[in-house]
């Protein structure tokens, strides 16, 4: 009997919802024929034969038939084929690149928001390559676009905006959708930025968490703002949320000063902590402060939900029922981040990646808008656009978008997704993620010398940090202490000491029964004087994955539990 089976009632995977995601996997995650006939392709059977058993990375390689001298090909070749290839031939260094790249089948696989796609988003993909349709105008894309908007409907009202006024444009990437939060505000304050950058508006104050997506800086940086001087960042709570009172007093001194604050970057789930910032306390703080200060052009709140905007399914989900039959242990915390994502609808803007949570391939990534006036003030001169119709070229986003050439394969892959799997689907494939997360929570408390580095995140990823039980007897207590004088210089060697125990531990496990990742910057310290902070380094696992059961995570634990006994004796 596994720890599982024997843990209490709470965290156990009830019958009900074992049967529907074994249905999911079977029916959506199988790449079988028989069911998605497109996986008889010579190239695509041989490719899903060579990564039948799953294997780590070295022995993808290692096992390849014949491929010493693919691999040095792939590495060194530069000629371009004189000749042509007969059609049909399984081309052998493609197979062997695909073969051998990341596999996200693999059970073990728990690095990070990335994961398996399912076969319908596959399939539309393909179907979307071989249509090749180009969103930069209607010309182009024809019926495509129609499927995009359609997509744009569903997320609206799924989020609670007005179907009617909301709008959206699918993208490259979440740091895409986030450039888009940005250009949203910058347009709508600095007025003349459209024209004059930021040449000429020198003050200007962008907002965003200490906790967000590296792509708060990034995006910004390609946009030319100074993002070391007029970039704010915001402290972060016990829960990795923006912290309100820190930004009130931020928002109050650039109104005082007659600064333009842009736009207000927040984040619900956070890439390492699953932190989600609370959007409608935001949005009442912002509306009582342009009041008090009669600022005209109130500042652009854009959610990077790029990673957590799937708990939308569960906004109108029966708790009572439970139709699913969701453990217990995971319903508590769904509750708490459902009424946390009803807020959602409050931003102006927001980033939905299908390729994270919504088990579609790279990239497919949405940006929604609550008024589709924010893209009116992103237009360029028409007179830019001669190449196209001028009656097309006005009536679409041609004329708003970064990218201009847009392709349509993301769009068909999150609506064959959405239209295969629907509520139920998504809602047990969520639930599936979240319920292995909480279980691993609990597993945790069994391991001397471990402790949850965010206990009330209640989110897919988990971050943790190990210390030597020889030395440290209360990992809370330790962990307790780290966060309050972590940052002083007499204790950085303490903790420094810690962090290489753990680091240590990590890489000689290497890729065993779950794959887990290195996060540099899992937790911070407690603030000093100045508002600066120190970082702490941990574990991560995620757990979005489909194929993941609590019996793998209990064998995980078996061996991190009898290296730590090691440890300890």
């Amino acid at each position: 009997m596994s720890f599982h089976q024997s843990a209490g009632d709470e965290f156990k995977v009830r019958p009900g919802f074992k049967s529907r995601i074994d249905a999911i996997r079977a029916n959506y995650f199988s790449r079988d024929p028989n069911l998605w006939p497109f996986y008889r392709d010579p190239g695509l059977a041989r490719y899903l034969e060579l990564i039948g058993v799953p294997k780590t990375q070295e022995e993808l390689v290692a096992d390849y038939p014949g491929g010493a001298p693919l691999r040095e090909r792939l590495q060194t070749d530069s000629d371009i084929p004189a000749t042509m290839r007969a059609p049909g031939d399984v081309e052998p260094m493609l197979l062997y690149a695909a073969s051998t790249s990341k596999q996200w089948n693999n059970p073990a696989s728990a690095e990070n928001v990335v994961t398996l796609p399912c076969d319908p988003a596959i399939y539309g993909a393909l179907l979307g390559v071989t249509a090749n349709a180009n969103l930069v105008c209607r010309e182009y894309s024809e019926s495509a676009e129609d499927l995009e908007k359609l997509i744009v409907r569903r997320i609206a009202k799924l989020v609670g905006y007005d179907v009617e006024r909301a709008d959206g444009i699918f993208t490259q990437g979440g740091t895409f959708c986030n450039m888009y939060g940005y250009l949203f505000g910058i347009r709508k304050s600095l007025k003349n930025s459209i024209k004059n950058g930021f040449d000429k508006t020198n003050n200007y104050r962008f907002i965003c968490s200490q906790g967000g997506h590296y792509s708060n800086n990034t995006a910004l940086a390609v946009l030319g703002a100074n993002i070391e001087e007029k970039n704010l960042k915001i402290k972060m709570d016990a829960e990795n949320r923006v912290d309100l009172r820190d930004l009130e007093e931020k928002l109050v001194a650039c109104f005082r000063l007659k600064c333009a604050v842009p736009t207000i970057m927040l984040t619900m789930g956070t890439t390492d902590t699953f932190g989600v910032d609370c959007v409608k306390p935001t949005r009442d703080l912002v509306d009582r402060l342009c009041r008090e200060f009669e600022v005209e052009t109130p500042p652009h709140i854009h959610v990077d939900s790029a990673v957590g905007w799937a708990i939308l399914f569960f906004l109108d989900y029966d708790f009572d029922a439970n139709p699913l039959e969701i453990n217990d242990a995971t319903i508590v915390g769904l509750r708490r981040h459902v009424e946390l994502f009803r807020q959602l609808k409050y931003a102006d803007s927001f980033a939905v990646d299908f390729h994270k949570w919504g088990y579609a391939p790279y990239a497919s990534s949405l940006v929604m808008v609550k008024d589709r006036a924010s893209f009116k003030a992103l237009e360029h001169d028409p007179e830019q656009f001669s190449y196209f119709e001028r009656s097309q070229a006005e009536r679409f986003h041609l004329q708003s978008t970064i990218e201009a050439s847009r392709s349509a394969t993301g769009v068909f892959a999150a609506y064959a997704a959405l239209e295969y799997l629907g509520m139920e689907g998504y809602r047990t494939l969520i639930a599936h993620s979240l319920q292995n997360a909480s279980y691993f929570c609990k597993r945790l408390s069994d391991v001397p010398g471990a402790t949850l580095l965010a206990p009330h995140n209640d989110g897919p990823c988990v971050t943790f940090r190990l210390y030597d039980p020889g030395k440290v007897s209360s990992p809370k207590e330790e962990l307790a202490f780290e966060l309050r004088h972590g940052a002083k210089e007499e204790n950085r060697s303490r903790l420094a000491n810690n962090t290489a125990y753990h680091r240590n531990d990590f890489l000689e496990r290497g890729k065993s029964i779950l794959y887990t990742n290195w996060v540099e910057y899992a937790a911070h310290t407690d603030y000093d004087e100045r508002n600066a902070c120190a970082r702490i380094p941990g574990e991560k696992a995620v757990f979005f994955n489909p194929l993941i059961d609590p019996e793998r995570i209990d064998a995980f634990f078996n061996l991190l539990i009898s290296r730590q006994n090691r440890a300890k004796s």
